[in-house]
């Protein structure tokens, strides 16, 4: 097995290789906002919930790596959005893949929002990401993200998803549409794991869940759920509830070749 396999089996786990991934890379773009203002705080809640993947920032990181446990994933993010900027509609590369591979990470993690410009620049960044990550062993998600008036349509997800999975990402961040049988479509586009981002928190734990079913009912490989739980008033209840419904949903038979 490859070094590339054994992070990937981190990221994606169990027999039907999903995804709870819990990112707490926000404090670049919100600032140390509550929810995330105590590093170990938020990462014991959310180990203690069974989340079996992290998304961080390098100083994030080096404060809690010793609260998460070995077999959990670490996904390195190698992009931000300085909030206090403004130009922060973009982010901006800011981490190698060298540093990746020296804090022995098991992804990195690059955003691209569709509409907010830069897009050319960002996507030469990406395919050289992709190409220095592959040398290295180190897998790559690229969180894809449509314009911000087609936030949450599915054609526009899906040309998303496709543009970072022909670029040679590994695994594909992007929005849940809302619909089962339209989503299906994005994953049977895709063609690579897609995991669903969770956006602001909104609804409650129930809706929080509902998100997290449906979207692994169509397809999807798990759910990077950030303020969801950060924003709730017990993370760790919301981040087990999510455990229990990312590793035991069924995926639906795709309807279609």
């Amino acid at each position: 097995m490859t070094g590339k396999q054994r992070r990937m089996q981190r990221l994606l786990a169990g027999p039907n290789r999903r995804c709870l991934m819990v990112p707490l890379d926000h404090g670049p773009w919100l600032g140390p906002v509550a929810g995330i203002d105590r590093p170990r705080r938020i990462v014991a809640a959310a180990v203690a919930g069974g989340a079996n993947a992290f998304l961080l920032t390098p100083g994030f990181l080096r404060e809690v790596s010793d609260l998460i446990p070995t077999d959990a994933g670490i996904c390195l993010r190698v992009s931000v959005s300085a909030g206090l900027s403004d130009e922060a509609r973009q982010e901006v590369p800011a981490v190698t893949a060298v540093t990746a591979a020296r804090l022995d990470v098991d992804a990195v993690a690059v955003s691209l929002f569709f509409g907010r410009g830069g897009e050319p620049y960002l996507l030469q960044w990406l395919g050289k990401l992709i190409e220095e990550c592959g040398g290295l062993g180190i897998p790559v998600i690229a969180e894809m993200m449509p314009p911000p008036d087609k936030f949450y349509a599915p054609e526009q997800i899906a040309h998303a998803a496709r543009i970072g999975m022909e670029f040679g990402a590994d695994i594909i961040k992007t929005n849940y549409c809302g619909n089962i049988e339209s989503f299906q479509e994005v994953i049977a586009a895709t063609t690579v794991p897609v995991i669903v981002a969770g956006g602001p928190s909104a609804g409650g734990a129930d809706n929080t869940l509902e998100v997290a079913r449906d979207a692994v009912a169509a397809g999807a490989a798990g759910v990077a759920f950030g303020r969801r739980v950060w924003q709730a008033p017990d993370p760790e209840s919301v981040v087990r509830g999510l455990r229990d419904v990312v590793f035991s949903t069924p995926a639906h038979e795709l309807s279609f070749a």
